[in-house]
C-alpha cells in the first residue's frame, strides 16, 4: 500500500512502542495514541480514549491506516467483564471509525489465544473443550477455542472485522500475536528449561518485539482483500531441547503435522508468510550462548 500516515494506538505498550519506532525508521510519518501518558517515553503520543467511539474517530481522522494495538493486553490483568468489554468497544470504534473515514486497512492485535491457550488444562477436559491440543503445530485452523472472556473479545473482535469488511469492502490484518519478548527478557528463558511443563500454556512459544513491528509493517505493505487472521511467533520455542521430545513429554499422541524441524516453532507461522512475508528473525539463541 502506498499509504504513509499510520497511526498507532497503544503506543505507550511493548509492542506499540517497537511498532512506532519501526514504521519511522521505514518512512512512515506516525500518529502514536495511547490511553494512558504518564512518562518521558510517551512525550509525542496523543492521549485518547478509544473505548469513546468519538475519540477514536478524531485520532483516525487525517490518517491513511491504522496500526491497532491498544487493548487490555492479556487475561488477568482486569475482572473478565471489563476486559470484554473494554476490547470489543476499543474494536469495534477504532474498525468501524476507519470504514468511516475511509482508510486504506486496519492491522490490528489479535492473540495467539483464540487457538486454544491455554493449552493442557488436565485429563477432565471434554473433547473440543478449550485447553485441548488437537495437533501441533498449532496453525490458524486451531481457531476458535477461547479460554477466557480476554480470548473471546478476540475472537469476537475477528467476527466484527470479517463482517466490516465485507460491509465496506476495507482490508482487515489480524495478527494472532504470541507472547512477546524484548531482548532483556530472554535472561529469564533458562528458568523454564528443567521443567517442560512450566511454559506448555502456549506450546513454549514466543516472539521478539522487532519481530512485531516488521509484521506491522508487512500487513500495512501487503496487498491483501477481506480479513485474514494469522499467527506472529518466533520460528523456534524458548526451550533448550527438541520440540518433538516437548509433545512427546507433556502432550503424548498429539499428531505433528507438516515439518517440525529440531527446535521449530509450535505455533506455526507459514500462514503469515504467505499473507504478508513474515520471516522472524530474532531468537533468543542469538543472545544466549550457554544453553
Amino acid at each position: 500500500m502506498t499509504s504513509r500516515r499510520i497511526c498507532v494506538t497503544g503506543a505507550t505498550g511493548k509492542a506499540g512502542r517497537a511498532a512506532v519506532a519501526h514504521l519511522r525508521e521505514h518512512g512512515y510519518d506516525v500518529l502514536a495514541t495511547d490511553v494512558a501518558v504518564t512518562d518521558a517515553r510517551a512525550q509525542g503520543v496523543l492521549q485518547a480514549d478509544l473505548t469513546d467511539y468519538g475519540q477514536a474517530t478524531e485520532v483516525l481522522r487525517g490518517t491513511d491506516a491504522v496500526v491497532h494495538l491498544a487493548n487490555i493486553p492479556a487475561p488477568g490483568l482486569a475482572t473478565p467483564a471489563v476486559t470484554f468489554n473494554a476490547n470489543m468497544s476499543m474494536n469495534f470504534n477504532v474498525f468501524h471509525a476507519a470504514a468511516a473515514l475511509g482508510l486504506a486497512k486496519v492491522v490490528w492485535a489479535s492473540s495467539e489465544t483464540t487457538l486454544g491457550l491455554p493449552f493442557g488444562h488436565g485429563p477432565e477436559q471434554e473433547p473440543g473443550a478449550p485447553g485441548e491440543l488437537r495437533y501441533a503445530p498449532v496453525d490458524e485452523d486451531h481457531f476458535p477455542y477461547p479460554a477466557t472472556t480476554y480470548a473471546l473479545s478476540k475472537v469476537a473482535s475477528e467476527t466484527v472485522a470479517a463482517q466490516i469488511s465485507r460491509w465496506t469492502g476495507l482490508p482487515f490484518v489480524g495478527l494472532r500475536i504470541s507472547n512477546i519478548m524484548e531482548p532483556d527478557d530472554y535472561r529469564q528463558f533458562p528458568g523454564y528449561w528443567p521443567d517442560a511443563h512450566s511454559r506448555k500454556w502456549n506450546l513454549w512459544g514466543y516472539v521478539d518485539v522487532r519481530d512485531v513491528a516488521a509484521a506491522c509493517r508487512l500487513a500495512l505493505e501487503a496487498d491483501v482483500t477481506g480479513s485474514s487472521n494469522v499467527i506472529i511467533a518466533a520460528a523456534d520455542t524458548v526451550m533448550n531441547r527438541p520440540s518433538r521430545d516437548l509433545l512427546a513429554e507433556v502432550f503424548p499422541g498429539t499428531p505433528v503435522t507438516g515439518h517440525l524441524p529440531e527446535h521449530g516453532t509450535l505455533l506455526a507461522v507459514e500462514g503469515a508468510k504467505r499473507l504478508i512475508g513474515y520471516e522472524p528473525a530474532h531468537s533468543w539463541r542469538d543472545e544466549i550462548h550457554d544453553r
